[in-house]
């Protein structure tokens, strides 16, 4: 598996049905098409229809195009979902902008080939965009939720109610998350179990333990907002690796790093206030304490027990210290969460970021004088040439 920021799901729109062969399109059973209409997409032949939706799933997810009617006039449309996936065995691997650019040329003819499409890409819009990292685990993912409930729950207020989705665990009685999510009309961040969503929709078995970290633009605005510009043919490696890379720090580092300071100020005091007690059994209320908020916050108060033990180190002024923690020790149980390393879970999950990060800054490599052809006479299609900067776009 490579190892990078890349691109997954890509939404592009914007772009021209030239001509269409009906009888090689309706020579598809995976097509829906409605010709007849008060408005019609018109075709350079004259001809033209209403709607017309492709469910491919093999090059691509599904196209959509067509015409609608805003107040007095009439919009054509068109849209289509390319997924990883659909040139790929399966979407562990990401790849790159220029990746992405160069399986586009395929795509389209093969839209060609297969559908009988001809299409022009002047001026091709992103109207969604999935950028993320993929990487391997040293636990099964379960074993990362607590670190992930916090994560996620430290993520700004303007994104909606933390989700999930999960499934269970007859054999081992217990509900397993697979899927974290959170987000607003504008941008969702997705944190996933790809290993067994690998598993369940391709029946790809894997030994190792993956998670995939993505971030979702969902609409043109945002990719506008983000980039400077909506125009796929804009869009460079560069770019993605830096929003993706500054979108972590801003969204998981930094408020992490935030909590992390007022939670031990939190256990500070909540030490002080059950050892002043002076109660035989202050550390097991202590702890009951902060499992009790964790169950009613349903984030964690206490995240790793070396966290409690640093706090009660800094207050020790009798050299009471290591007997203090070898009673906590002795006094713990099986399976205890606070026992779970979480807090080394989090500091994983940030590295393998930064790691990604920088390969990916290692591995972009601007391409310059090289011709990716589209032969017209086979497929009215299109030629890209890519220049330092980026592609130059012209239609034959």
């Amino acid at each position: 598996m490579n190892r990078m920021i890349g691109l997954d799901r890509v939404v592009i729109g914007n772009f021209r049905i030239i001509n269409i062969d009906f009888n090689k399109l309706l020579f598809n059973s995976n097509v829906m098409l409605e010709k007849e209409g008060d408005f019609v997409y018109l075709l350079e032949n004259g001809e033209g229809f209403r709607n017309l939706k492709i469910c491919d799933h093999e090059m691509f997810g599904e196209l959509w195009a067509g015409t609608k009617k805003t107040f007095a006039m009439k919009q054509d449309f068109s849209r289509m979902d390319i997924s990883v996936s659909n040139f790929y065995t399966c979407n562990l691997k990401n790849v790159s902008v220029e990746e992405f650019k160069q399986n586009l040329i395929e795509i389209f003819e093969y839209l060609y080939r297969r559908y009988g499409i001809s299409v022009c890409l002047d001026n091709l819009k992103i109207r969604q965009l999935e950028i993320n990292t993929t990487f391997k685990l040293k636990s099964t993912f379960y074993q990362y939720h607590r670190a992930l409930k916090l994560l996620m729950f430290n993520l700004p207020k303007t994104y909606q109610k933390s989700r999930s989705i999960c499934k269970i665990d007859k054999e081992k009685q217990r509900m397993e998350s697979e899927t974290f999510y959170r987000g607003n009309s504008m941008m969702e961040i997705k944190i996933y179990d790809k290993k067994k969503q690998l598993e369940e929709s391709k029946n790809l078995k894997l030994n190792d333990e993956y998670m995939r970290i993505e971030i979702v633009l969902k609409k043109t605005q945002k990719v506008k907002e983000v980039f400077k510009s909506e125009f796929l043919e804009d869009l460079t490696n560069e770019q993605i690796v830096e929003f993706y890379y500054g979108q972590f720090k801003k969204l998981f580092e930094k408020p992490y790093r935030k909590w992390q300071r007022e939670n031990r100020e939190k256990l500070r005091q909540m030490i002080l206030k059950h050892k002043g007690t002076k109660h035989p059994s202050w550390m097991n209320n202590l702890i009951r304490e902060c499992c009790n908020i964790e169950q009613r916050d349903q984030v964690p108060f206490l995240l790793d027990v070396r966290d409690l033990f640093e706090e009660i180190k800094k207050q020790d002024k009798y050299g009471h210290y290591k007997r203090v923690i070898q009673s906590f020790n002795k006094n713990k149980v099986s399976g205890d969460v606070y026992y779970q390393n979480d807090a080394e879970k989090i500091e994983e999950i940030i590295k393998n970021v930064d790691d990604e990060y920088h390969i990916s800054q290692n591995r972009y490599m601007p391409i310059s004088g090289e011709l990716i052809e589209c032969d017209y006479n086979k497929c009215d299609m299109i030629n890209l040439r890519k220049n330092e900067n980026n592609y130059e776009k012209i239609c034959l």
